[in-house]
């Protein structure tokens, strides 16, 4: 197969993602291309991906077979082309942001249309048997970067243990509603991060059992005056819990941040929060579905969509005492499918953050949303 057939069946496979078996009888080192699950490796249960609305399914894409079987390439693609009007002209297009609605004075109505491709997408999956098991590598980009790319998705897997950038366990990414933007719902846990990674099927009952130590930068906004370093010294320590009922899915997920610091004068000093959330999806009346998230914890406001970039994980009172702020948050979403391949659905989410004395009048206090 020359690249010029490779490239075509590429392209045909991102619109369509059907590619017939192909084969070259005069050469026998040849790879051959197939969709049959029963020809291919594709269907290995034990590598894993946690899918995302609106991602990629794991049946479509161009398959790329080794002549032993052994080792199958899956290319996968998607242009996506975004459509946005906004009456405030918010500097996030790809996402709606609570944190970015102006206030007062400030939020003066700007009618402004935007058009993106940021959102498309590529990716490239390898499974390789051996014979203690398949060892599964993942690379997903979009264009969303500051300057182009941007890594989604780059990890490898074998047996239990997972590294790379992937969702964090602190993402409740299978209780997301389909949104067409990045954020999510309001008070969502949508994180990336870098991470090790060991779970345990079934581990406690029927729940499995994930624990990792994920890296993340720290979302701190020090003042002019504050002379002070800020690091991660040691890495965030998360935990999920998740079960699959007949009537739908529950996920608990914790973590444990570390913020750390040192001053002018070299002392190191380090600031423990916590984060607890879960999540419920419920299968209700016919053909509808529900999707119920509720968040609380400290120092954790970069894993929230809307505060990602807000600096709030730790807050400097004019005493110089260091203050981590209570984050509470829940959505509710109803979803209904109308027909195979159409559904709708409605979120309502609220997003709060704890105030004090020395808060300013305007600072983010609360943030919430309706979608449909």
């Amino acid at each position: 197969m020359n690249l010029r057939r490779l490239l075509l069946l590429a392209i045909c496979s991102f619109f369509s993602g059907l590619i017939p078996t192909v084969s070259n009888a005069q050469d026998n080192t040849m790879t051959q291309v197939m969709v049959h699950a029963g020809d291919t490796i594709r269907s290995d249960s034990t590598k894993l991906i946690e899918n995302a609305p609106l991602d990629i399914g794991q049946n479509r894409g161009l398959f790329i077979l080794t002549p032993d079987g052994n080792m199958q390439l899956r290319i996968l693609g998607s242009v996506r082309y975004l459509v946005v009007f906004d009456g405030l002209n918010l500097p996030t297009k790809n996402g709606f942001s609570t944190y970015e609605i102006p206030t007062g004075d400030a939020n003066q109505l700007l009618p402004n249309y935007y058009n993106g491709l940021e959102q498309t997408r590529l990716g490239f999956e390898v499974t390789r048997k051996t014979t203690d098991g398949d060892i599964f590598i993942r690379l997903e980009t979009d264009f969303a970067g500051a300057n182009g790319f941007r890594i989604r998705h780059a990890y490898g897997q074998y047996k239990r243990f997972l590294f790379g950038q992937t969702w964090s366990l602190f993402s409740h990414v299978n209780a997301l509603p389909a949104m067409v933007d990045f954020a999510g719902p309001t008070s969502s846990l949508v994180t990336r991060t870098p991470q090790i990674r060991f779970a345990l099927p079934k581990a406690i009952g029927q729940y499995n059992l994930a624990v990792g130590l994920e890296y993340i930068i720290p979302n701190l906004n020090l003042p002019d005056s504050a002379v002070a370093e800020t690091f991660q010294l040691f890495p965030d320590f998360t935990l999920r819990l998740d079960r699959t009922f007949q009537w739908g899915a529950v996920q608990f997920s914790g973590i444990l941040p570390v913020l750390s610091g040192r001053d002018s004068n070299g002392v190191l000093g380090t600031k423990i929060g916590f984060g607890l959330s879960s999540s419920v999806i419920i299968n209700s009346w016919k053909n509808g579905k529900w999707y119920i998230q509720g968040v609380i914890g400290k120092s954790i406001t970069r894993y929230f969509t809307d505060l990602s970039s807000a600096a709030l994980d730790l807050l400097l009172n004019p005493d110089g005492v260091i203050q981590s702020p209570l984050t509470t948050g829940y959505y509710v979403t109803y979803e209904h499918t109308w027909h195979e391949k159409v559904y709708s659905n409605f979120t309502y989410g609220l997003l709060r953050i704890q105030q004090y004395n020395f808060t300013e009048d305007a600072a983010y206090r609360k943030g919430r949303s309706i979608r449909m």
